[in-house]
């Protein structure tokens, strides 16, 4: 009798101490110790007084904008419109955004919001995949190194307009007009140039313009100014003969980086109140820049060539599986889930904040931005083949090239180019510093949520170690290190994470208990007449068709996967190994967090039911999972509806 009292009490010990170990508090259950450490991580609650609100929605809704519309936008979408069929490559686009992008939007904005906590903290919803969350934030920092890396170069090249500039109308108020003070990529006078540059004007009609997929400008025998000057002034990647050996520090690129990463700090230093100020800058002042810019463009020779070829429909592409893959891919990392950042901007929202009306209106003005830009890229564009009489796909372009290269070398076809350059320049910083933003706002939440630091604290550590990290990358053959990252640090990670995330909530968790969370959250009823096509319309997305399309989308990148190169340059054998080792780091967090998890509440108890239970218990939701509901209806008494 009293070994089986003795047995009974060191069950109920045991079992004590397995919510211990799986919630990483301190939970003294006759004698129980505390099983925090990797799997557990941190207090799991946080006040949300502590961590601060948006001044109104307006705030969250800019800074999600500011966060999704990016450098991308610019230099991605317009190319793969024109490249897949113009205006018919909008059907898979749209399509691809209400079964892929919008519930993944609403999914992430409605987890954040109800959890209040970061990418890692929330997982208290099913703690043997916390690892989820640390894979977001290991993804999120890879993409924060380079990220600010290409602001460093905006910053440069604006650096160099706004001087030429100055020497312009200096030079105009004296009565003169002097070559050697125009934009330094408009000719081959310069230390940089070789004997194959080629000035934009002296490409004659039997110059056939080839360009690569880096942007480079090139031909057998010319490389045009523009290029030369992107390459071998600002890079400085003649220096390098390729990323086995990477030395010389760019002095001006460091220094450009060094403010970059300032205005970054600044703008953060006081969490959530001073970002909800600076979105307004960097999520509408790129609207009013755009429309200057097309306003210009629609007056130049050329510009409703250039617009035609971007929207003219191409029915037959629609047969193309890589055209639906790659609408699937654009909008994937168009809107940018499954780094953490939606959810770590939704959880300063007041509780019962409606995250689907939301998600619509951001995905919905993010699409909508890509394809006005098309028409402001493909304005100068038709303006650029039209002065140099050339067609159209000989000076289109995507990616870096389009910013650095071939818009910057239609700008000194203009006159007052210094004028237009700067205004372009100062559009691309504020739309990178936007997403730059809402990364390191990610990062140092995240990190303080689970080390109890300070924001400031984190958030001054992880800008400087990511600026010293970065340096790497303006040295001469930085972009080679750069191209590694943004080829591997979040894209299969992103889908893997993006997928696990949603299956586990759907599946796990269950998607019609979650709805039911977002139900109450919003304070909608159950007899309103929608709510039953609401909510089986979700349930369906969320456990079949979203991860479906996720999945496509895996495969459809693994297919495409080509061997990584920069121009002319093949990356050896051990740099592609390198890239695969920066994914799969990201990615092991998440089995390797759960294998931890199932060995704590599974063989360190003699028990085989303690077993069973504990493994139940890393799959169920924790204690402190819905906390914030619960604070908020204490203080907001709401009638069930």
């Amino acid at each position: 009798m009293t070994s089986g009292n003795s047995g009974e009490h060191e069950q109920l010990a045991l079992s004590g101490e397995v919510r211990g170990l799986i919630s990483g508090k301190t939970k003294i259950v006759s004698g129980a110790s505390n099983g925090g450490g990797l799997v557990g991580g941190g207090s799991g609650e946080i006040s949300t007084d502590d961590r601060g609100t948006w001044g109104s929605k307006v705030e969250f809704i800019l800074s999600c904008l500011s966060f999704a519309v990016g450098l991308g936008n610019i230099w991605r979408f317009p190319y793969l419109c024109y490249q897949h069929g113009g205006g018919a490559f909008l059907i898979p686009y749209a399509l691809n955004l209400v079964f892929t992008g919008l519930p993944l939007f609403y999914f992430e904005l409605s987890l954040g919001q109800y959890a209040k906590s970061s990418p890692i903290l929330l997982w208290s919803i099913c703690p043997a995949f916390k690892g989820v969350g640390y894979s977001m934030l290991i993804i999120v920092i890879g993409i924060g190194l380079y990220y600010n890396v290409l602001n460093s170069w905006i910053i440069y090249y604006l650096g160099v307009s706004i001087i030429s500039t100055f020497s312009q109308g200096k030079s105009w108020a004296s009565g003169g007009n002097d070559s050697d003070l125009l934009l330094p990529w408009s000719n081959c006078n310069n230390s940089w140039n070789t004997d194959e540059c080629v000035e934009s004007t002296g490409l004659d009609e039997e110059t056939l313009t080839m360009i690569n997929m880096t942007g480079a400008h090139e031909t057998a025998n010319h490389v045009s100014a523009a290029d030369e000057y992107f390459h071998r002034s600002v890079l400085q990647l003649h220096e390098s003969p390729g990323i086995h050996q990477i030395e010389g520090l760019r002095l001006e690129l460091a220094g450009c980086l060094l403010i970059a990463w300032l205005l970054v700090y600044f703008a953060l230093l006081k969490g959530v109140k001073s970002l909800g100020k600076v979105v307004y800058f960097t999520a509408l002042f790129p609207y009013f820049i755009l429309l200057v810019l097309l306003v210009k463009g629609m007056t130049l020779p050329g510009a409703m060539d250039g617009i035609y070829f971007y929207i003219k429909p191409d029915w037959s592409k629609l047969w193309s599986v890589k055209v639906w893959a790659d609408a699937s891919m654009q909008i994937f990392f168009s809107l940018g889930p499954c780094w953490g950042s939606l959810i770590t901007l939704a959880s300063y929202n007041k509780f019962n904040n409606n995250t689907l009306r939301d998600a619509v209106i951001i995905a919905t003005a993010n699409c909508a931005t890509s394809f006005f830009a098309g028409f402001v890229v493909f304005s100068f564009i038709g303006f650029m083949a039209h002065s140099l009489d050339k067609s159209i796909q000989d000076v289109t372009v995507s990616g870096p090239g389009l910013a650095f290269i071939v818009y910057p070398e239609a700008l000194t076809l203009l006159p007052y180019s210094g004028i237009w350059s700067v205004l372009f320049f100062v559009m691309l910083l504020s739309l990178g510093l936007g997403t730059q933003f809402s990364i390191m706002e990610t990062i140092s939440r995240t990190i303080a949520d689970i080390t109890n630091l300070s924001h400031r604290v984190v958030l001054t550590i992880a800008c400087t170690l990511m600026f010293l990290l970065g340096l790497t990358m303006t040295t001469n053959g930085g972009i080679y290190i750069l191209t590694l990252m943004d080829n591997h640090s979040g894209t299969f990670p992103a889908l893997v994470t993006g997928m696990v995330e949603v299956l586990v909530v759907s599946w796990i968790y269950g998607a019609e208990r979650f709805l039911e969370d977002i139900r109450r959250m919003i304070g909608w009823c159950k007899s309103d007449w929608w709510y039953s096509a609401y909510r089986l319309y979700w349930n369906m997305m969320w456990r079949i068709a979203t991860p479906t399309l996720l999945s496509a989308i895996l495969v459809a990148s693994a297919i495409d996967f080509k061997p990584l190169t920069y121009g002319g340059y093949e990356f050896p054998y051990w740099a592609g190994l390198v890239g695969w080792f920066i994914s799969f780091v990201s990615m092991a967090c998440i089995p390797l967090v759960f294998m931890a998890m199932v060995f704590e509440v599974t063989w360190k108890t003699p028990f085989p039911s303690i077993r069973f239970k504990g493994l139940k218990d890393a799959l169920a939701p924790l204690p402190e999972w819905g906390n914030p509901e619960r604070e908020f209806y204490q203080v907001v008494n709401t009638e069930e509806c």
